[in-house]
């Protein structure tokens, strides 16, 4: 209400039959708090009986929200897509430590803003599955294609695809490394890699095969030594 993003959206007020607030208690508390009139509907003599049933299922998830909004199947990684994107947007960088957070409007009004974005898991989808799951989640390579086409898109069709099916261009292409690298450590004994250091490392392969120089091996940061806003990589 304070920031106006109180929208009014066919919940109700239920007020029983002798007058009692049975459901809305926390929105008319939260009006008072606001201090000015903001428009809900009310429904009156709903039966007292009527209170056993209500809020009886699990809160909606941004995915299940996504999914009823837009008809969409893959709304788990539409979600996260966003969040990366908005993570990027604000701060340049992807964190190890935190997540970045959203509500359901906000991602609504990027969508709006962006329609393409409901495109971006078939991005990845039109990439084999089993070959992107062996070395990185879905939605980060989504993120990574959307990432990439701001420069580029042509180029970065074909460096993801080079990527996920290692494909080499020239001798030592940083295609064939950096997958080889991935998969030994989505394959190792301390489980799926984070997702700050798979999207970096895979930024500095693109980095070098768009100047197309060869690679040997990506440093990744170290404990002592981890990427922050100024040390993470950026792709040209």
């Amino acid at each position: 209400m304070a920031a106006d993003n109180f929208h009014l959206n066919g919940e109700t007020i239920k007020i029983d039959e002798h007058g009692q607030l049975i459901d809305g208690q926390h929105r008319c508390a939260a009006v008072v708090q606001y201090g000015k009139p903001v428009k809900i509907y009310v429904v009156y003599n709903v039966p007292r009986s009527a209170i056993v049933t209500i809020d009886m299922g699990r809160a909606r998830s941004l995915a299940d929200q996504l999914r009823v909004a837009y008809d969409y199947t893959n709304t788990g990684d539409l979600g996260t897509i966003i969040r990366l994107i908005l993570e990027w947007n604000e701060t340049g960088w992807i964190s190890h430590a935190t997540f970045r957070q959203v509500d359901p409007l906000e991602v609504h009004e990027y969508v709006v803003a962006n329609p393409g974005a409901t495109d971006l898991t078939k991005s990845a989808g039109a990439l084999d599955h089993g070959a992107v799951n062996a070395i990185m989640k879905r939605n980060h390579c989504a993120f990574l294609m959307w990432l990439f086409s701001r420069i580029d898109p042509d180029d970065a069709k074909r460096f993801m695809h080079n990527l996920v099916n290692s494909i080499a261009e020239y001798e030592n292409d940083p295609c064939v490394v950096l997958r080889k690298q991935l998969l030994r450590m989505r394959n190792d004994r301390f489980g799926h890699t984070k997702r700050n250091i798979v999207i970096g490392m895979t930024i500095q392969a693109w980095n070098k095969w768009r100047e197309r120089k060869p690679a040997k091996l990506f440093r990744m940061p170290i404990s002592t030594q981890p990427w922050d806003a100024d040390s993470y990589p950026q792709p040209i």
